[in-house]
C-alpha cells in the first residue's frame, strides 16, 4: 500500500525523516507548483530524475540554466540519445564534457536545488512507491543521506530572501572591487570563481547563467564578495565619473542639515527635562513645592496622556528616519549613488540589522530614484 497524503497535515521534510529511517526504496512523487519525483534507496537520496514519459529532466534543466551546457550542444546530446538509447549521464562521460567527479558533483547539486524547490511549495500533494523494481534504469552518482540534505535545503530556504532583498532584480549589474591594500582576503570556492568572472561589469542574471553552479550558491558568493568589501553593486556599465566628487560633497553636507532638525528636538527635551528638575524648583517661594502643582496638573496630564504618546511614537519615527537617512548619505558620499535596496546599508555596516528590523515593522518603505542619485522614504 502506497504511502500517501497532503503535505499540509504531514510535511514532506516528516515524510523524507520517516522513509529514511525505515530504508525503504523507492520513488516518492510530489505534485505541487509541478510534478517532480524523488528516488530512494535503503533510505539514502539517489536521484531526483524522473523517467516516466513527458516528464522534464531536471539534469537537462539544470546543466543549461547554469551554464554548463549551451543549447546547440544540448540538442546534439538529445540527438545521441535518441539514436542510441543511451541515458544523458551516459553520453556526457563518453564525449568526455565531465569526468564522473565533476558529474557526481554536479548531481548532487542538482538535487539539492530540486529538493529545496520542493520543500518550499506551499502545498503539495505526495505519494511514495515502494519497491526495487521502481529504481531500475534510474542512474546515480551519489548517496545522499535526508539528514543532511533537509538541514542544508532549509538552510537555504531561510537565507536566500534575505540575499533576494540585497540583489531585488536580476538587472542589477555588479562590479568587482579591488582587495585593500594590505590585507589579506581568503575566498571560499565559490567566491573565488563569482570573482574571477566579474572581470567586467556584469549583471545578475548573466552571472547566474554562466557561473556553472545552482543560484543559491552564486547569491551567496555575491553577499560573501560584498560583505568583505569586493563587490559593489552599480546601474551603470562605467565607474563612477571625477564630475560627481563635487556633488558627493554637497550630498553629505546635505546629510548634516537633514539631521539637524532631529538633534534641535533633542537638545530641547533635554532643556525642558532639566529647568522643570532643578531650575523650577530654586524659583518657587518659601514653602511652595513642585509637588503642589502635580496634583493640580495630573488630571490635564492624564487626559492628554493619548497626545503624548502619539507625539513621542512619532518622535520615535522621525528619530528612526533620520538614522537611515543618515547611513544612506554616508553610503553615497563613499558610492557616488544610494542602494537599491537597504539590506545593502547593513551588509556595508553603514546601519544595524536591528534598524533594518525597526524599519519594516514601522511600515517605512524605501525607494531608490531611477538614476540613483535620490531616493525617497515614505511610511505605509
Amino acid at each position: 500500500m502506497a504511502l500517501e497524503g497532503n503535505a499540509k497535515d504531514f510535511g514532506l521534510s516528516e515524510i523524507f525523516q520517516l522513509i529514511a529511517i525505515q530504508k525503504k526504496s523507492g520513488m516518492l512523487s510530489v505534485s505541487g507548483e509541478e510534478n517532480l519525483a524523488i528516488f530512494f534507496q535503503d533510505g539514502l537520496i539517489v536521484s531526483t530524475r524522473d523517467r516516466r514519459a513527458k516528464s522534464r529532466d531536471p539534469l537537462k534543466d539544470y546543466l543549461l540554466r547554469y551554464g554548463f551546457i549551451g543549447r546547440d550542444e544540448m540538442n546534439k546530446l538529445q540527438q545521441i540519445q535518441a539514436r542510441s538509447g543511451l541515458d544523458l549521464t551516459d553520453i556526457l562521460l563518453q564525449e568526455k564534457y565531465f569526468s564522473e567527479d565533476e558529474l557526481s558533483t554536479i548531481f548532487t547539486e542538482q538535487i539539492y536545488e530540486t529538493v529545496q524547490e520542493v520543500l518550499s511549495w506551499p502545498k503539495s500533494y505526495y505519494k511514495f512507491v515502494t519497491g526495487s523494481g521502481v529504481l531500475v534504469g534510474v542512474p546515480t552518482f551519489t548517496l545522499l543521506k535526508v539528514e543532511g540534505l533537509l538541514m542544508e535545503s532549509m538552510r537555504r530556504i531561510d537565507e536566500l530572501p534575505e540575499m533576494q532583498r540585497i540583489f531585488p532584480s536580476g538587472d542589477i549589474v555588479v562590479r568587482r572591487l579591488p582587495a585593500p591594500q594590505g590585507s589579506s582576503v581568503r575566498l571560499e570556492k565559490n567566491e573565488e570563481v563569482v570573482y574571477n568572472m566579474l572581470s567586467e561589469e556584469t549583471s545578475i542574471s548573466d552571472l547566474v547563467s554562466h557561473s556553472r553552479m545552482a543560484r543559491f550558491n552564486t547569491y551567496e558568493a555575491l553577499k560573501n564578495l560584498m560583505e568583505k568589501d569586493l563587490l559593489e553593486i552599480t546601474k551603470d556599465t562605467s565607474p563612477v565619473a571625477e564630475e560627481v566628487e563635487e556633488e558627493v560633497l554637497e550630498k553629505k553636507a546635505r546629510s548634516g542639515k537633514k539631521f539637524a532638525p532631529t538633534l534641535a528636538v533633542v537638545l530641547t527635551l533635554i532643556a525642558c527635562f532639566f529647568a522643570g528638575e532643578y531650575a523650577v524648583p530654586a524659583i518657587l517661594p518659601p514653602g511652595w513645592t513642585a509637588e503642589a502643582f502635580s496634583s493640580d496638573l495630573r488630571p490635564a496630564a492624564s487626559s492628554g496622556g493619548g497626545m503624548l504618546s502619539a507625539d513621542l511614537d512619532e518622535f520615535r519615527l522621525r528619530r528612526l528616519e533620520a538614522t537611515v537617512s543618515e547611513g544612506l548619505e554616508e553610503y553615497y558620499a563613499v558610492k557616488g549613488t544610494y542602494p537599491f535596496t537597504l539590506e545593502v546599508l547593513a551588509v556595508r555596516k553603514f546601519i544595524t540589522r536591528d534598524t533594518i528590523s525597526r524599519v519594516h515593522q514601522a511600515g517605512i518603505v524605501y525607494r531608490m530614484g531611477e538614476t540613483g542619485q535620490d531616493y525617497s522614504l515614505a511610511r505605509e
